[in-house]
């Protein structure tokens, strides 16, 4: 049977590769990039996570199943993404990319709080592992990082870490980390829905 650490682990690999080789293949990779993207936005945020605790080497790295799901993953998405509908697809995209953002958010948390650390502390580690992955893959495709746009994706996280930490505080870790992954669920995808975002300043232009 697979822990709570574990399944957090798988399903932020499977939903946050989806995404990564998703946009791997709309940013017109070959098939090797699109593995690589995928492996490195499915990765990053497990690595960041062990670090922060000090884990060392980072437990993702020596599970060569994990690498493999995510290889996997990354190859059916290239063959089988011009056949699913655009519609359809985006829909996907936005739902894998939510659950991956939870999944890893909750696997911070539990990261954090299993070490003894403070409220701010376990909700910025949670912030920081799930956005970690999304950021390096729209780096490395030269995106603007969705976290640093109107997107509450980061915000998400960060509640998902205190809400982690509240209820860890009263009750079990692992009912801590049903209630976190659902919690950043439903703010991403209302976020979505009905398009909410954090205010933005524009900048106007200087006429010369």
């Amino acid at each position: 049977m697979f822990n709570a650490l574990e399944i957090m682990n798988i399903l932020g690999v499977i939903s946050f590769t989806i995404s990564g080789a998703s946009k791997g293949v709309k940013k017109e990779l070959d098939l090797f990039g699109t593995i690589v993207l995928g492996i490195v936005t499915s990765y990053a945020g497990g690595i960041v996570a062990d670090l922060l605790v000090g884990v060392i080497p980072p437990t993702i790295l020596k599970q060569w199943q994990l690498l493999l799901l995510s290889i996997s993953v990354s190859i059916t998405t290239f063959f089988y993404y011009k056949q699913l509908n655009k519609k359809f697809l985006t829909l996907v995209l936005k739902v894998s990319d939510a659950i991956g953002l939870a999944a890893f958010a909750a696997y911070g948390a539990y990261l954090a709080y299993s070490h003894g650390f403070s409220l701010i502390t376990v909700a910025m580690i949670s912030s920081i592992v799930a956005s970690g992955g999304g950021v390096l893959r729209d780096v490395l495709v030269n995106d603007v990082p969705l976290i640093l746009t109107k997107e509450i994706y980061a915000t998400a996280a960060l509640s998902g870490g205190i809400v982690y930490y509240l209820v860890a505080s009263i009750s079990s870790q692992g009912y801590a980390t049903v209630v976190t992954i659902l919690t950043v669920i439903t703010i991403r995808i209302l976020a979505i829905k009905y398009n909410l975002h954090l205010p933005i300043i524009k900048a106007e232009v200087e006429n010369r």
